[in-house]
């Protein structure tokens, strides 16, 4: 049954995740990733940055439409939870197969934060990880990370949990883009940043409740480490192509 707004943004029954379990390891992820492998040739960097934390927030620069693949690689055997806009998950059909393979769908409206806030118990008693696309769009092969939307930061602030940056770098090849030996479309590599806590940066005001400024200034901070990583990789600029379109009387 799709999912319906106003509905608990993850089903935390027994029958549903047995499903979700059998869906993902068994019919999904093994074709999506072999097809991501070839199309991308991913490589995944620091993988080791991740064994130690319990829990996480994760975010990354969006850049493809198979990056909740390649971020379920990254953990796999795991699972991962991955944010989306609400509307793909209404969508008959496709809306439960991708929250089978652990959509999140973002509400519209005022409350969305709070009730992904009051999602987070089952999500973690699942799944080690809660992962956002902050710029909130996806810039195709994109190097140069836009401005970050304050909600995953704010989240993992109220949780006390780390925040851990994963950043995809692309690369030419041997040759250059689109010459006779050249590729069309790039290598990608997904690196795993070092965690950032957020009682380093987010600060309270007089009433107790996290100020909004510390807020920006934490997510600005993660920005400019993904994008200072993209630049000292050399990542190259030549395959972008701009804001991908939203999927027509899905998610536009």
């Amino acid at each position: 049954m799709p999912y319906k707004h106003g509905r608990p943004v993850i089903d935390g029954s027994f029958f549903f995740h047995a499903a979700s379990c059998i869906t993902f390891y068994f019919l999904t992820f093994p074709i999506a990733m072999l097809f991501n492998f070839m199309q991308y040739s991913t490589s995944y960097k620091h993988r080791w940055r991740l064994w130690s934390v319990r829990r996480a927030i994760t975010v990354s620069n969006h850049t493809t439409f198979l990056d909740p693949v390649k971020m379920t690689g990254l953990v796999i055997p795991r699972l991962i939870y991955q944010t989306l806009l609400e509307g793909t998950v209404e969508f008959p059909f496709l809306g439960t197969l991708v929250r089978l393979l652990g959509g999140v769908p973002i509400p519209r409206g005022k409350t969305s934060y709070r009730k992904i806030l009051e999602s987070c118990p089952t999500a973690f008693k699942y799944r080690r990880y809660l992962h956002f696309y902050p710029e909130g769009e996806c810039f195709i092969y994109n190097q140069k990370i836009r401005d970050f939307k304050p909600g995953a930061f704010r989240l993992a602030a109220e949780l006390d949990l780390p925040v851990i940056p994963l950043v995809t770098v692309f690369s030419n090849g041997l040759f250059r883009p689109w010459s006779f030996w050249g590729r069309s479309i790039p290598r990608e590599t997904l690196v795993v940043l070092e965690p950032f806590y957020p009682s380093r940066y987010v600060k309270r005001d007089g009433k107790g409740d996290f100020t909004s400024e510390s807020v920006k200034e934490f997510a600005e901070a993660v920005r400019t480490k993904m994008q200072d990583e993209i630049d000292r990789r050399r990542g190259s600029p030549a395959f972008f192509r701009g804001q991908m379109k939203r999927m027509k009387g899905i998610n536009d």
